[in-house]
């Protein structure tokens, strides 16, 4: 078999591989929902509401896919208690993730706020459950510093 071709490790079907490196970094523009980043930096996870239908958005949206509304939609801090809807164990990773050990993602109910929130379980909940209680919180992660948002116990 040539170099180039190789198989996939679960399925062992023949892969193309591709002998050169691809480095990418994404630059996104972030200017109206900024307000987001800041916050998250002071350990405050916020959500943007529409001034015209009330429509409410996590992760925050720059304008309102309900009504069509562009102008400036307004922040306010969520209410970051709710339940566990699913999760799961991540042991194939991307590429951008393969610095990382094998982890848990899931999606939170939040229950005052109605809304569903993709992310990270934290390491410290060994066993999560489907209906648990839960809260998100703010915290640097430990591989690359950045500031995120976990799924956590209250």
């Amino acid at each position: 078999m040539p170099e180039y071709i190789a198989k996939d490790e679960k399925s062992r079907n023949p892969l193309l591989v591709d002998m050169r490196s691809l480095n990418i970094r994404y630059r996104i523009p972030v200017s109206r929902i900024e307000k987001f980043y800041e916050s998250l930096d002071r350990g405050i996870i916020m959500g943007t509401k529409c001034p015209v239908c009330g429509s409410r958005f996590f992760p925050p949206q720059a304008w309102c896919s309900e009504c069509g509304f562009s102008g400036d939609m307004e922040f306010y801090p969520l209410d970051t208690h709710g339940h566990l809807l699913t999760f799961t164990r991540i042991f194939a990773k991307p590429k951008s993730f393969s610095g990382f050990g094998d982890y848990t993602v899931g999606i939170a109910h939040l229950d005052r706020e109605n809304i569903n929130v993709l992310a990270w379980i934290d390491d410290a909940i060994q066993k999560p459950e489907v209906g648990m209680e839960i809260s998100i919180k703010v915290e640097k992660r430990k591989e690359d510093n950045a500031t995120v948002y976990f799924i956590s116990k209250p």
